[in-house]
């Protein structure tokens, strides 16, 4: 095996070790789990209702519509979540980094100029 594929695969499964080790984590997708059975039994139930067929499947696209939203927004909470768990900057953390990093890149170059007036005076007296 070439040794990018068993440092991926020793990453991969550290990385699976580290989420199932996480036990708020497990649990919080059983929750996530039970909610959505119970909008599932809910909207079987707003199924049954007589309807015709256009109603129907209009409700079918707006209530999937609004699942895959739900889905999205909580994928990302997760993702953040097992971000902090493992230590791994998020985008939005290396982006202060950095503006941090030219701010104090700008408070350096200031210093030094000040530096280099203040010998130059020096030098002249």
């Amino acid at each position: 095996m070439k040794a990018k594929t068993l440092i991926e695969l020793l990453t991969l499964s550290s990385n699976l070790y580290i989420i199932a080790k996480d036990n708020d984590l497990l649990s919080h997708l059983g929750s996530v789990a039970e909610k959505g059975k119970n909008k599932l039994n809910d909207f079987v139930e707003d199924l049954s209702e007589g309807e015709d067929d256009k109603q129907l499947i209009r409700k079918f696209m707006d209530k999937a519509h609004q699942a895959k939203e739900e889905l999205e927004k909580r994928m990302e909470e997760v993702a953040v979540a097992i971000y902090r768990k493992m230590r791994i900057a998020h985008s939005n953390e290396l982006e202060e980094l950095k503006s941090q990093i030219d701010d104090l890149n700008k408070r350096i170059a200031i210093a030094t100029a000040r530096i280099q007036s203040l010998e130059t005076k020096t030098i002249k007296t």
